[in-house]
């Protein structure tokens, strides 16, 4: 064992080097002192190893933290879609169903936020995503379960309607695979002849001369004639309910007459280019209590909502009428 080694001072008296001995309270200051030294340099090298590698703890919770927040970015994006989808369900329910039914709309289908309900976002990382998402996703809840009752309350007005949905114009007059195209809307147009700015009272189907013509709900004929620099060849159906529709610049009106009763999905007449014409087509008006309303909102066993979308954007544009 090896020897402590002894420790010696120089005393002044006897001018010589003398052993000296150690009192145990520097001994254990001396040890406490070292052992302090180890412990701040070991920190030191836990926090700099930290700062600059993460541990194994911490390097699985960042990676299920990014999971996280693109979870979240796929959540907003596909909320985006169900959003666009369920404006356009909105859109016909409100323009098209309530309208025909005469149902008063929906005056709110938004969600009022609470904010302090979005309070425990605050704290979160990614705060701003996370909360634009739940709140796209309340809102989304609120307006399909408005939606749901819409559809209910609609379901029970059809269930109390059904001779007035019969007599209620509800198809196109011509079929879609007979069309060249929409020539033009309802609306502020150019007449073509005239090149002043009216308005078109209904819709313009480009077809060729001969196609038939659909009555677009049960009703009666009211009128069978020829109108000179107008309708032309024009057949009129009274509908009831305050409805009625006119189909204009036919071939002739050989097939029906006067007071008789047509269903819907009859054939009434073929396409023609008579009258006020510039080309092969049907007018197709729809009137309510005598005044023209747009036939669009008329055509829903007909369409699709894809399809009835489509023809919305088409007849939006100011498209030259052909009457």
């Amino acid at each position: 064992m090896a020897k402590r080694r002894t420790k010696y001072v120089f005393n002044e008296t006897t001018l010589s080097f003398e052993p000296t001995k150690q009192k145990p309270l520097n001994i254990v200051i001396h040890i406490i002192s070292n052992l302090a030294g180890a412990l701040v340099l070991g920190s030191l090298l836990f926090w700099g190893y930290t700062a600059l590698f993460d541990t194994p703890d911490v390097r699985k919770l960042r990676e299920e933290n990014d999971r996280l927040e693109m979870q979240f970015e796929i959540l907003f994006h596909k909320s985006e879609d169900m959003e666009k989808v369920l404006a356009s369900l909105e859109q016909r329910d409100d323009n098209m169903y309530r309208a025909i039914l005469q149902a008063t709309p929906i005056d709110n289908r938004r969600l009022q936020y609470n904010a302090a309900r979005y309070e425990s976002f605050r704290n979160m990382d990614h705060k701003e995503l996370v909360t634009r998402t739940t709140e796209r996703i309340d809102d989304l809840s609120k307006r399909l379960y408005v939606q749901s009752n819409s559809y209910d309350e609609l379901a029970a007005l059809i269930r109390n309607n059904e001779d007035r949905l019969r007599h209620l114009p509800s198809i196109q007059p011509v079929k879609n695979g007979d069309l060249r195209r929409e020539a033009s809307g309802y609306g502020w147009r150019i007449d073509p002849i005239y090149n002043v700015r009216r308005f078109h009272e209904g819709l313009d189907f480009s077809i060729p001369v001969g196609t038939d013509v659909y009555a677009t709900a049960d009703g009666v004929i009211s009128y069978v004639g020829y109108q000179r620099g107008g309708y032309g060849y024009l057949i009129i159906i009274n509908h009831g309910y305050d409805y009625e529709t006119r189909y204009a610049h036919l071939r002739n009106t050989r097939l029906v007459r006067v007071g008789q009763k047509v269903k819907r999905g009859d054939i009434i007449a073929e396409s023609g280019n008579t009258g006020k014409s510039t080309g092969s087509h049907l007018h197709y008006e729809v009137r309510f209590k005598g005044e023209p309303d747009n036939p669009i909102r008329y055509f829903y066993q007909d369409l699709t909502p894809e399809e009835y979308d489509d023809m919305l954007i088409r007849l939006s544009s100011s498209g030259m009428p052909m009457d």
